[in-house]
């Protein structure tokens, strides 16, 4: 019997994009890591919302916690993990890709179509202003390892 090839799937796209609506719907089944449930998880365990729990200080530690996610998921051979951050820059991916890579994964991304930063602005459920999606899309970095329709 053939072993399915272990995929690694890397959203990207600005808050509010439909990221994480789109990687629950296409891969239900997939171990889904991202920094947003550091905050959800906090909320959940205090009670709270997502707009209480979150703090810009405490990004690293959300970053750091679905690193760790990820690194748990690889290590047990999940079939399929997504990583569900915004991912614009490559710094912010190459470590995921590096490692899946070196355990096996085939490395997809997933960009998510150009759209008005006004619209992203009002319709992400974590509040994120305006003028920080307007950066996120301003930063955006084509991905050199990856050479499908990650651009627009």
């Amino acid at each position: 019997m053939m072993k399915k090839q272990k995929r690694l799937i890397m959203m990207r796209g600005p808050s509010g994009s439909g990221k994480t609506t789109f990687a629950k719907d296409k891969y239900p089944d997939a171990i889904h890591c991202s920094a947003d449930e550091y905050f959800e998880d906090l909320a959940d365990l205090n009670g709270t919302t997502y707009a209480d729990e979150f703090q810009p200080w405490l990004l690293s530690q959300a970053h750091q916690h679905c690193y760790n996610q990820f690194i748990h998921a690889i290590k047990i051979d999940e079939p399929i993990v997504v990583i569900d951050n915004t991912n614009i820059c490559i710094w912010e991916m190459e470590n995921y890709v590096l490692l899946a890579s070196h355990f096996g994964y085939k490395i997809e991304v997933q960009a998510m179509p150009k759209q008005n930063p006004h619209t992203l602005a009002e319709r992400n459920a974590h509040g994120v202003p305006l003028h920080i999606i307007e950066r996120q899309m301003k930063n955006y970095e084509h991905a050199p390892w990856y050479y499908g329709d990650d651009e627009e």
